[in-house]
C-alpha cells in the first residue's frame, strides 16, 4: 500500500554471511564419521510414549533421556494425549500445562499472542499487530526455531522446558523454551492415516471441521518420506451488529454505503448484521525425508507450511446498551449479549507461516557432531477497526470533522513479515563417562517488518460536502474549526508507519557435566553471544501537515524518517546439581540465567516534530534478563511419576510492548525490576483400577512488580508528561494468573472386539489483569475473573480404525481472557460502546473418525 509513494520506497540490502555458514558447516561434516544417535535426529515415534508411570523419552537436553533422568523441570506430552484433549495449537496447549499462559483471541492474533511462562510479562495482553520486541519464550519445530503459527498435526511430542533457558536455546527464551516435536519419516515401513471430524459449537449455526492425512513411505532400506496435508475451519460464534455497509470488495478503504446517493454531507449509513462471523479456515502440510545410508550418519530434511484466513476474533462486548449512535443519532445501535458485538466493521486477516530445515549428524565414536540450518517466514495481513478507540482518543475530530461524519469508519491495516536465518553447529558427548559435555556455535539473521495505515474511506468526500474547504490546512490540537475538510490520499489513507527491524547474533554456547560419584553429578552451563539490531521508520501523515509540505494526490502531508542502532557483547551462566536416590528418583539444585535481546524505537523526537513526539528516553530499550534460582525433586514410585519444584526469579529491566498513551506510538520500554516465585507439581500413572490412569498438574507463580519505575511520554502538543508511563512495587504481572493447574482420567478397557478409551479432563486459571494496574490513566487496567474449564472424549478402536465422540468447555463457560475498556473519550457519549473482551470459545461436541494403515 505505501509502495503506492516513490518517496516511501526504500531499498533493503539482501542479508549476508548464509552461504559462508553454510559452507563451513558442510565442511565440518564431510570430515568425520557419521551416527543416527540423537543430536539432529530425533528419536522414532516410539520413543515418545508414556510407559505406565508417564515417563517419556524426550530430547531437550541434545540426548534421548527419559524425563525423569534430566534435572531440570520438563513436561511432556506424547501425539495421542494432545489429540485426546482436542489440542492444535499452542494456544490450546497452554490449558494443559500450568504455569504456561496464552492470552487467545483467536487465530488472527497469533503474530501478537504472548506466551508466558511462570508470569513473566510485563506487556499488554492484545494487540492487533505485531509484538515489536522478541518473544520471551523460545519455540522449536523439532530443532529449527520457528515464527508464526504451524498447527501441532502429526507430532510426536511436545516439550515444556520451564525457567529461563539461554544456555542452551540463547535469545527469545527469557522465560523458558517448547519444543514441538513431529514425527520423523521411519525407515522400512509404508503407513498411513486418514482423518476426519465435525463438531457443532454452542450459540453457534456455523460447524466446525477438519480433514486430512498422513502417509510415510520408504524408498529402498535407507530413505524414507513422509508426508501430511490438512484443513481446519473453526466456526464463528460471534455476531456482529450494526456493520456499515461499504463500496467495493474492501474492508480497507471501500468507502460506505449511503442511503441517499443525493445527499452526500448528511446520508445516513446503510447497516447490517452479520451472524457467527469470526471464522478461521487453516490449511497445513508437511513434507519430510529421513535418509540414513549407514548405523553412523543421519540427514532430515523438513518443509513445513500453514496458511489462515478469516475474519474477527474471539472478542465480544455483552455490556453496550445500545441507542442512538454517538455520530448519528438517526442511528440506533442494538444492545449486545455475551458473544455479540457492536462493531462499524468486519475485520478480515490472513496469514502464511513457512519453516524449511536441514539436519545432519555424525558419530564420532566419543560424541556426536549435528548442524541444522533452517529458513523460516511468517507473513500476515489483518484490518481492524480502529473507529471507536480513536473517536475516544484526542485525535478524534480529525477522522470525523465539525459537524461529525455520520458514516465515520476508521480501518486500520496491521501487516508484518519476519524472516529468520538460522544455523547451527553442536557436539554432544556420548554418555556414560565422568565427563559430558555440550558445545556450539550459532548464528542468527533476522528482518522484520511491521506496518499500520490508518483510513478514513469516504471521509474526505463528506467533510468537503459538509462545508469544508479543500485548501491544505495546518491541523493542530487546538482550536478546533467549525468546519474541517478531512484531507486523504486518493485511497482513502490518512496516516502511515513503515518499520523495519534487523538483528543479526553469533552466539557459542556448551555445558559440562561432572559425575562425582555414581549418584552425584555437578553441571556448568555458558553462553557468550555477540548481537546487533537496527530499526528504521518512516512516518506519513495527512492530518498534522504544517504549511508548506509536500503534496501528494493534492493533498499536503507530514513526512518523518527516523532511524537508531545498537549492539552489544554479553554472556550468561548456568549452574546445576543433582543427586539420585535409592528407588529411581533425583534432587536437584539450579541456578539458571536468560536474556532477551534489546532494541530500539523509531517515532518522531523533539528535533524531527516540535508537536507530535516522544522524549529521547524512550528511543533505546535494553537488553533484560532473568536470573532463576531453583529446587526440585523427582522421579517415580509405584508406576506414579512425580515431580515437584520450587523457584525464585528475579527479573531485571523488564521489556514491556505497549503504545504511547497520548501519541498512540508502538513502543518498547524497560520497567526496573520485577519477580516471580513459586512451585510446580506434577504426578500421573495408573491408579487403583485396572486401566485407569490419571495426569496431574498444579501450579503457583507470584508475579510482581518488585520496583517502581516512571517513564516520560509526549502529551501530542508540543510536551512532555513525566511518569506518564508507570508501575507500582506489587502490581502484578499482566496475563499471569496467580494459581494454574489441569488434570485428567483416562480409562481404558476391552469393549467386544475393541477397545474403549474414556477421557475426562480439566483446567483452571485465577484472576489475570490485562496490563500492569499503574500503568497508565489513559488506558485502565482491569482484572478479569478466574475459570475452571472441562473436557472430555469417548473413543473405540476395532482394528485400524478409530471413532471418538469429543468435547471442549462442556459446562459452555464464557470465560474473558483480558478486556480492554474505553474510558478516555474525545466524545463523551461513547460510553462503553468500545469496550471489548476476549473470551473461550463455548462449549464444542463432535466426532472423529480415522483409518489407520
Amino acid at each position: 500500500m505505501i509502495n503506492q509513494f516513490a518517496f516511501m520506497a526504500r531499498r533493503r540490502k539482501a542479508m549476508l554471511g548464509t552461504t559462508g555458514c553454510m559452507m563451513a558447516l558442510t565442511a565440518v561434516l564431510s570430515a568425520v564419521p557419521a551416527s543416527a544417535q540423537e543430536a539432529a535426529a530425533e528419536p522414532d515415534q516410539s520413543a515418545a510414549t508414556a510407559d505406565s508411570g508417564g515417563d517419556i523419552i524426550v530430547t531437550a537436553s541434545r540426548r534421548e533421556q527419559r524425563v525423569t533422568d534430566l534435572p531440570f523441570n520438563i513436561s511432556a506430552y506424547g501425539g495421542e494425549q494432545l489429540e485426546r484433549a482436542n489440542i492444535s495449537s499452542v494456544a490450546s496447549l497452554t490449558r494443559q500445562v500450568p504455569n504456561f499462559n496464552i492470552i487467545d483471541a483467536g487465530a488472527r492474533t497469533a503474530a501478537a499472542q504472548i506466551p508466558i511462562i511462570r508470569g513473566l510479562n510485563a506487556s499488554q495482553t492484545t494487540s492487533n499487530a505485531a509484538r515489536y520486541f522478541q518473544s520471551p519464550v523460545g519455540f522449536y519445530l523439532g530443532n529449527a526455531p520457528v515464527t508464526g503459527a504451524l498447527p501441532l498435526y502429526d507430532i510426536s511430542r511436545v516439550e515444556v522446558l520451564r525457567g529461563p533457558q539461554g544456555t542452551l536455546y540463547g535469545a527469545g527464551s527469557l522465560s523458558g523454551a517448547v519444543r514441538v516435536v513431529p514425527t520423523d519419516p521411519q525407515l522400512g515401513e509404508t503407513s498411513g492415516t486418514v482423518a476426519a471430524s465435525v463438531g457443532t459449537t454452542s450459540h453457534s449455526s456455523d460447524p466446525s471441521y477438519s480433514f486430512g492425512g498422513i502417509v510415510n513411505l520408504p524408498i529402498g532400506d535407507t530413505l524414507a518420506v513422509r508426508f501430511y496435508a490438512r484443513q481446519q475451519r473453526e466456526g464463528g460464534f460471534i455476531d456482529a451488529h450494526d456493520v456499515l455497509k461499504r463500496q467495493g470488495d474492501s474492508y480497507i478503504n471501500g468507502a460506505p454505503l449511503l442511503a441517499d446517493t443525493s445527499d452526500v454531507a448528511n446520508s445516513p449509513g446503510v447497516y447490517f448484521n452479520e451472524k457467527d462471523y469470526n471464522y478461521a479456515d487453516t490449511t497445513s502440510a508437511r513434507a519430510a525425508l529421513r535418509w540414513e545410508p549407514t548405523e553412523d550418519f543421519s540427514l532430515s530434511l523438513a518443509y513445513n507450511f500453514a496458511k489462515s484466513k478469516g475474519v474477527g476474533g474471539n472478542i465480544d462486548n455483552n455490556s453496550f446498551e445500545g441507542g442512538a449512535s454517538p455520530l448519528d443519532p438517526r442511528i440506533q445501535l442494538e444492545a449486545t449479549g455475551d458473544y455479540e458485538r457492536s462493531i462499524p466493521m468486519l475485520e478480515p486477516w490472513k496469514r502464511r507461516t513457512e519453516l524449511a530445515s536441514l539436519d545432519a549428524s555424525y558419530d564420532l565414536g566419543f560424541a556426536t557432531v549435528a548442524a541444522t540450518v533452517a529458513y523460516g517466514e511468517t507473513k500476515g495481513e489483518s484490518s481492524n477497526d480502529s473507529t471507536i478507540s480513536l473517536l475516544g482518543s484526542p485525535y478524534g475530530f480529525f477522522y470525523t470533522g465539525a459537524p461529525a461524519n455520520p458514516r465515520a469508519v476508521i480501518p486500520v491495516a496491521n501487516n508484518d513479515r519476519d524472516r529468520s536465518w538460522t544455523q547451527e553447529l553442536r557436539i554432544v558427548s556420548k554418555e556414560g563417562g565422568f565427563i559430558d559435555y555440550t558445545a556450539g556455535v550459532f548464528l542468527q539473521q533476522q528482518r522484520r517488518k511491521i506496518d499500520l495505515f490508518v483510513y478514513a474511506p469516504g471521509a474526505a468526500e463528506q467533510s468537503f460536502a459538509a462545508g469544508g474547504s479543500r485548501t491544505p490546512i495546518y491541523h493542530g490540537f487546538f482550536g478546533e474549526p467549525d468546519a474541517t475538510y478531512i484531507p486523504t490520499l486518493s485511497d482513502s489513507l490518512t496516516y502511515s508507519q513503515v518499520t523495519s527491524q534487523r538483528f543479526r547474533e553469533v552466539s557459542f554456547f556448551g555445558d559440562v557435566t561432572f559425575h562425582l560419584t555414581d549418584a552425584w553429578s555437578v553441571t556448568g552451563g555458558a553462553r557468550v553471544f555477540k548481537q546487533k539490531f537496527s530499526s528504521d521508520q518512516d512516518l506519513l501523515s495527512t492530518l498534522f501537515a504544517p504549511p508548506g509540505s509536500p503534496e501528494v494526490d493534492g493533498v499536503g502531508v507530514s513526512l518523518t524518517n527516523s532511524a537508531s542502532s545498537t549492539k552489544g557483547t554479553d554472556q550468561i551462566f548456568k549452574v546445576n546439581t543433582s543427586y539420585k536416590l535409592e528407588g529411581g528418583g533425583q534432587i536437584y539444585a539450579t541456578f539458571s540465567q536468560g536474556f532477551r535481546r534489546g532494541g530500539t524505537n523509531t517515532f518522531s523526537t523533539p528535533e524531527i516534530n516540535p508537536i507530535i513526539f516522544e522524549p529521547e528516553a524512550l528511543v533505546v530499550y535494553k537488553p533484560d534478563r532473568t536470573n532463576n534460582f531453583e529446587v526440585g525433586i523427582k522421579g517415580s514410585m509405584s508406576r506414579i511419576y512425580y515431580s515437584l519444584s520450587a523457584f525464585y526469579i528475579d527479573w531485571k529491566d523488564p521489556q514491556i510492548d505497549l503504545q504511547t498513551p497520548y501519541n498512540l506510538f508502538p513502543a518498547v520500554v524497560n520497567g526496573s525490576a520485577a519477580e516471580s516465585k513459586g512451585f510446580e507439581v506434577e504426578l500421573s500413572g495408573p491408579i487403583a483400577i485396572d486401566g485407569l490412569s490419571f495426569n496431574l498438574g498444579l501450579a503457583y507463580a507470584r508475579a510482581r512488580l518488585s520496583e517502581d519505575f516512571g517513564l516520560p511520554a509526549g502529551d501530542g502538543a508540543g510536551s512532555e508528561v513525566p511518569n506518564a508511563i508507570r508501575g507500582v512495587k506489587g502490581d502484578q504481572l499482566p496475563g499471569a494468573p496467580d494459581w494454574s493447574g489441569a488434570g485428567s482420567l483416562i480409562y481404558t478397557h476391552a469393549a467386544g472386539k475393541g477397545e474403549m478409551t474414556w477421557n475426562l479432563g480439566f483446567d483452571f486459571r485465577s484472576g489475570t489483569w490485562n496490563q500492569l494496574r499503574s500503568q497508565s490513566t489513559n488506558t485502565p487496567a482491569s482484572k478479569q475473573s478466574g475459570y475452571v474449564m472441562l473436557n472430555g472424549s469417548i473413543g473405540y478402536a476395532i482394528d485400524d480404525w478409530n471413532i471418538e465422540l469429543y468435547g471442549t468447555n462442556l459446562l459452555d463457560k464464557r470465560a474473558v481472557y483480558a478486556a480492554n475498556l474505553r474510558t478516555l473519550n474525545s466524545i463523551a457519549t461513547l460510553g462503553n460502546w468500545g469496550n471489548s473482551y476476549s473470551v473461550s470459545r463455548p462449549r464444542e461436541v463432535g466426532i472423529r473418525l480415522s483409518k489407520s494403515w
